[in-house]
């Protein structure tokens, strides 16, 4: 490494830290003329030397501040001054700095990360909150449905051990005659084990299938009725019996009846299924409205982005720096016009095939993407625009709903965006899935409902603006009720903020209002001027956080702007 300057053979003294270089105490003079903006970044071998001596680690703490000096104040551009102004300065020495900015920006990552880490897991339990209720009703539901199946099959265990104690009694009955080749079962070496635990179940779909006792009994000859599996000590001693009764197969019989009758007694073995004292069940299934349940969940919680004004400090450029901000409006004929409202409202014209005529309220911008639907010569046609690329990406064909031009749609936040009526529809309200890029009819609105100039949806419930009438209505998109609000403003075109107000404009009177859908009132707002008596548009345009404007398009190429639609996009 070179430690002395090539040009002026004298030792290495300064580094700029803007452009990384390294000077003598000649070089700096020059330096700091030919760039007098690097003045402040420049700092001598000495004060970094001094700065490191002094540096304590336990001094740099966490101070939660947004603004970290990174750089060197140093307003000299003589060498004697530079060292004296760091010497009376050491806090701002590079390295002093670098290490409070990296460890405020380790601290305010982990707090970030912790603070998204805890609001993940409040999601996590909401939800497992709505799983756990789910579970505790179908269990409710299936409570007593389980206790009436446990009881139908302990009592079926109890009839087969009530039958094999009475095929027990036929075949031995048959085996002290010697007639055990006339029986109902069949002899059969191979034994497969009787075990009720494992019969329980499948001993029911063998009775379902079986026709009569005697298939039943042949279908489990080899397990339930199997000879070899009959114990007959376990039921009475027969060698006992025989002497008791002298062998007398008569009264033998009748004894092993009689302690049949004494096991099984009907007062305490229930053997007639229609005795059975359980209850009967008659379930009615209703689908639930998967879109009012959407409803219900997304509005017991809700996640909302809030922009913070203190920044990641990392080594690459923040993302919030390059983002534009756009309007794009429509030509009458094909192509559209895009205004970067972010750099001095420069303009640049797109080209592409597709006419836009009559989609002024039907357009809208979700992330990066520009949807439109319909149009007069368009009708049955949706096409999805990219900012980015700015070019158009998809061009669908509108199924499973009518299409129409004058469409009013407006976007939940999620995944769909609603359409409700249009030109010649009256009575509709559709909506598109962006995920899936379908279509679906929603709701059927009553009649007195043509075409409506704007639509937004607010805290759970879509409003619209009819055209040319005093009212607005609200569906409540949980429960499917509508609302009407006057207004006293006949509207030509409208626009909105997403929060709760609509600007709407009455060509007839020239009125240009402002109506707050929650406290129902109206604000007089400056009238927009005419020209040439052309028809204006109106569109909400937010720029930043705390900048916003409405801006008004006319017909013709004298009113600024070109007929057509337009929305406003920001990325």
């Amino acid at each position: 490494m070179t430690v002395k300057c090539l040009n002026h053979q004298r030792s290495l003294e300064f580094i700029c830290y803007q452009c990384n270089s390294l000077m003598c105490s000649r070089c700096i003079t020059g330096h700091n003329k030919d760039h007098p903006d690097h003045a402040n970044q420049c700092e001598h071998i000495d004060d970094i030397k001094d700065s490191l001596s002094t540096l304590k680690l336990d001094d740099i703490i966490y101070s939660n501040t947004t603004t970290i000096n990174n750089h060197i104040n140093n307003d000299s551009t003589n060498n004697d001054s530079v060292k004296n102004s760091n010497n009376n300065n050491n806090s701002h020495s590079y390295i002093n700095n670098k290490l409070k900015s990296l460890w405020e920006s380790l601290r305010s990552s982990t707090t970030r990360y912790q603070s998204l880490s805890t609001t993940e897991n409040d999601i996590k339990q909401h939800f497992e909150q709505l799983h756990q209720y789910l579970i505790r009703e179908e269990h409710k539901l299936q409570r007593d449905i389980i206790n009436d199946k446990q009881t139908i099959t302990n009592q079926i265990d109890n009839n087969i051990i009530n039958l094999k104690y009475l095929l027990n009694i036929i075949m031995l009955f048959n085996k002290l005659n010697n007639n055990n080749n006339n029986n109902n079962s069949n002899e059969d070496t191979s034994v497969i084990e009787d075990t009720t635990t494992l019969y329980s179940t499948t001993i029911m779909e063998s009775i379902t299938t079986s026709s009569s006792l005697q298939s039943f009994i042949n279908h489990n000859n080899q397990t339930l009725f199997n000879e070899h599996n009959f114990k007959y000590n376990n039921y009475f001693n027969i060698d006992e019996l025989l002497k008791q009764h002298d062998n007398d197969l008569t009264s033998l019989l009748l004894d092993i009846i009689h302690k049949y009758n004494n096991q099984f007694n009907e007062s305490t073995t229930n053997t007639d299924n229609n005795n059975l004292t359980l209850s009967s069940y008659k379930l009615s299934i209703k689908q639930p409205d998967f879109n009012q349940l959407d409803s219900i969940i997304e509005q017991s919680i809700k996640l909302d982005r809030i922009e913070s004004t203190e920044s990641i400090n990392t080594t690459t450029k923040n993302n919030n720096d390059n983002k534009q901000s756009y309007i794009f409006t429509t030509h009458q004929s094909r192509g559209a016009t895009l205004i970067n409202t972010s750099n001095n409202y420069s303009i640049e014209e797109l080209e592409f095939d597709y006419q836009f005529t009559y989609t002024t309220s039907s357009i809208i911008s979700i992330g990066e993407y520009i949807y439109v639907f319909g149009g007069i010569e368009n009708e049955w046609k949706w096409i999805k625009f990219s900012i980015r690329s700015k070019s158009i990406e998809h061009i669908g064909d509108i199924e499973g709903i009518k299409g129409d031009y004058l469409i009013s749609v407006c976007y939940d936040g999620q995944d769909h965006i609603y359409l409700v009526n249009g030109y010649h529809i009256k009575n509709r309200i559709d909506r598109f899935n962006i995920k899936t890029m379908k279509f679906e009819s929603y709701h059927q609105l009553p009649v007195g409902y043509g075409m409506q100039v704007s639509s937004m949806i607010f805290k759970g419930s879509l409003y619209s603006v009819s055209h040319n009438q005093n009212k607005m209505f609200q569906f409540d998109l949980t429960n499917r009720t509508i609302t009407d609000h006057q207004i006293d403003i006949k509207p030509s075109s409208a626009c909105h903020d997403n929060n709760g107000n609509f600007f709407i404009f009455d060509m007839a009177s020239k009125r240009f209002i402002k109506y707050n859908v929650e406290t129902k009132q109206t604000n007089n707002l400056n009238s927009i001027p005419l020209k040439n008596g052309q028809f204006p548009f109106v569109i909400f345009h937010r720029e930043s956080p705390t900048s916003s404007y409405i801006y008004s398009f006319g017909t013709t190429n004298d009113y600024h702007i070109r007929r057509g639609a337009s929305t406003s996009i920001t990325l």
